[in-house]
């Protein structure tokens, strides 16, 4: 390279440095940063700089402030990551993070040759290229030297290194650096001595090359003790940063500890949640506002309070830090708090309520009112109070009791427990009342379908119904009827009046229990699924005996295994079906022993036109018949004088009526 070359292509350097710095001078320190703002055309909050000279407020006038302000090197890495993350995420930021970028690389980036004038002679190292980025040459590498000040090299030692490009220093020469023109370093440390930035200045030709140690002894010899970064360091002088500060040493602020804090797994205020079903259709009777749990379901969680860390200023000083605040998971009724008093379960089933800043399980849920379009569906896992009427087209389900005062009208109503409704039902054909281990009771119950395990006892009548007890279906109030429908009990049927004058199709049958019909019609299905699994392995297992029989040399091993295999599962299958119909035989034994004892009584009028049934015999009245109990023996329905069906609670009336 020619010395007219070299000098323009340092003036060009020269000019590209005054773009991008500018030395200031000005009263404060803000008056320098928009007077460099304006002669670089950029905004304060674009520029860097370092303090050459503090400024110093005197009784009597005042000293300026003298510093260095460059441009911040455009980053469009950020920019670039913001784009992806919007694409990959949706914008959530995950994507873009400080300490992301630092273990990201770029994918193309060219090979390049840093030359370094150290004491004991001069270092070259050739970085190879990355991705499809391009491949340094020869005249390159010689011009890195030129300007560098560095003699001529032996060209064959140059094309080696250029060929290996091993990316390590590669000794090349034992040049001595020049004296006075090494590479220097200005030093800015941030008024709250937390943060140390170094400005490399590169050195002159044949200067000698700031190492890592220069920088660190710098740093110590400043006094900073604490958060010098050699790798940054390192990086730095290897990518030849040169004219722009750095963070080059750095404390650590004091962290506060968190405070503590509750999560709660459970909703803590009501809401409204309607859910979708797979067709993407909305219950909007289905609200959600029952917040329900289980035994042993946890509730709550407290995060304890974290301790504080303690902070360093780069001078070793100990910053102080502030610990968390406490505080506390407070316990309500129904719930256990773990002995670290750090987690809350529920003890009981039921619904959670948040209040006072305590969780609490409910294990009634109260309605004032009625189940309607202001409460949507009431599914609870406890018992359930409904102080109004349940409205049309809506549901209640419980785990436990469930008690209406007002009526039920076209509507579900289901229960583990009792149910009890004090004004009764008027269902119109579409009601239901289910409970699946207790009682039905009600004032009436009209045009509807009643299931229950235990008893349903009803004060008025029982109209136009199909009502299924697993004990006894009374009507014992001062009309007490029973007309219209089917009547399934499996120990009795009693009322005052069963049927009318107008004679309706009225179905009465005692020794049927619900439960056990159920369990029979279950077995009954697994034992036709069963008996035609045999049938098909019992085909397959003939068919491949006949073929050992007939073809004995094509039947492999394979084969014998087959038959081996299909045979034990028709004996399992065997075995099975047996099982399935003693199980069933069983039940109906049962059923049958338990209808022995049946009976259906009527206190005052049995109309013509009503069909008793009792075990397998039956009965269908054609005239009225007074104050009669029916029970079978030997196959036929005998007619017995009344029986009261409750004979203790008439004893306990006339006591009560005699002052006894």
């Amino acid at each position: 390279m020619s010395l007219s070359s070299f000098l323009k292509e340092q003036s060009q350097e020269l000019d590209k440095l005054q773009n991008e710095q500018v030395e200031v001078i000005a009263p404060t320190l803000e008056k320098c940063l928009q007077m460099a703002a304006a002669h670089l055309h950029r905004k304060s909050h674009e520029l860097d700089y370092i303090v050459l000279k503090r400024g110093k407020k005197k009784l009597f006038g005042s000293e300026p402030w003298h510093i260095r302000a460059s441009i911040i090197p455009e980053d469009t890495f950020l920019d670039e990551l913001s784009e992806l993350d919007k694409k990959l995420t949706g914008g959530t930021g995950k994507l873009v993070s400080k300490d992301l970028k630092e273990f990201l690389q770029p994918k193309d980036k060219d090979s390049k040759a840093v030359v370094q004038i150290l004491r004991n002679g001069v270092y070259l190292t050739i970085y190879p290229p990355m991705g499809d980025g391009k491949t340094i040459d020869m005249a390159e590498v010689s011009r890195r030297l030129s300007v560098r000040g560095v003699s001529p090299v032996e060209e064959d030692q140059i094309k080696k290194i250029l060929k290996e490009m091993k990316g390590e220093p590669i000794y090349i020469s034992n040049m001595k650096p020049r004296q006075g023109a090494e590479g220097k370093m200005m030093l800015d440390i941030s008024p709250d001595r937390m943060r140390a930035k170094i400005t490399l200045v590169p050195p002159k030709p044949g200067g000698r090359d700031l190492e890592v140690k220069d920088v660190v002894n710098y740093l110590r010899n400043a006094g900073i003790k604490y958060g010098i970064k050699e790798e940054e360091i390192q990086r730095k002088l290897e990518d030849e940063y040169f004219n722009q500060p750095f963070t080059a040493a750095e404390g650590d602020p004091p962290l506060n500890g968190k405070n503590a804090q509750i999560i709660y797994h459970v909703r803590t205020q009501k809401k409204v949640v309607f859910r979708e079903d797979e067709s993407g259709r909305v219950d909007y009777k289905d609200m959600d506002l029952i917040e329900n749990v289980v035994v042993g379901q946890l509730l709550a969680e407290k995060i304890p309070a974290e301790r504080g860390k303690y902070g360093r200023t780069l001078f070793n000083e100990l910053l102080p830090a502030k610990d968390g605040l406490d505080t506390e998971l407070k316990q309500g009724k129904g719930t256990i708090l773990s002995e670290d008093r750090t987690k809350l379960t529920a003890e009981v089933n039921g619904q959670v309520v948040y209040a006072s800043g305590r969780l609490s399980v409910e294990t009634v849920y109260r309605v004032n009112g009625d189940v309607g379009i202001k409460t949507g569906n009431v599914t609870f896992l406890g018992s359930v109070i409904i102080t109004g009427n349940v409205e049309d087209n809506y549901s209640v389900k419980a785990a436990g009791n469930i008690e209406i005062y007002g009526t039920v009208q076209k509507a579900n109503v289901e229960a583990d427990g009792d149910i009890i409704i004090r004004q009764g039902v008027s269902g119109r054909d579409e009601a239901r009342i289910e409970s699946t281990g207790g009682n039905v009771i009600a004032k009436f119950i009209q045009n509807a379908t009643v299931v229950t395990e235990k008893d349903v006892v009803v004060q008025e009548g029982i109209l136009h119904c199909f009502v299924s007890a697993g004990g006894k279906v009374v009507s014992n109030g001062k009309r007490g009827q029973i007309v219209g429908g089917t009547i399934r009990a499996a120990e009795m049927i009693a009322a005052k009046v069963i049927g009318s004058s107008a004679n309706p199709a009225t179905e009465l049958i005692v020794g049927t229990d619900p439960k056990v019909l159920k369990q029979i019609s279950e077995y009954e299905e697994k034992l036709a699924e069963n008996q035609d699994k045999f049938e098909q392995l019992t085909k397959s297992l003939k068919t491949l005996k006949a073929r050992k029989e007939n073809d004995p040399a094509s039947f492999t091993q394979d084969h014998d295994q087959q038959l081996g295999k299909t045979a034990k599962a028709v004996e399992k299958l065997e075995v099975r079906i047996r099982e399935y119909e003693n199980e069933i035989q069983n039940l109906r034994t049962y059923m049958e022993e338990r209808a022995a004892n049946g009976k259906i009584s009527i206190e005052k009028t049995l109309f013509g036109g009503v069909t008793l049934k009792i075990r397998s015999a039956d009965f269908k009245t054609r005239n009225e018949i007074k104050h009669k109990t029916f029970v079978e023996e030997n196959g036929a329905i005998r007619q017995l004088p009344y029986q009261d069906p409750e004979p203790d609670k008439k004893d306990w009336r006339k006591n009560r009526s005699r002052g006894k």
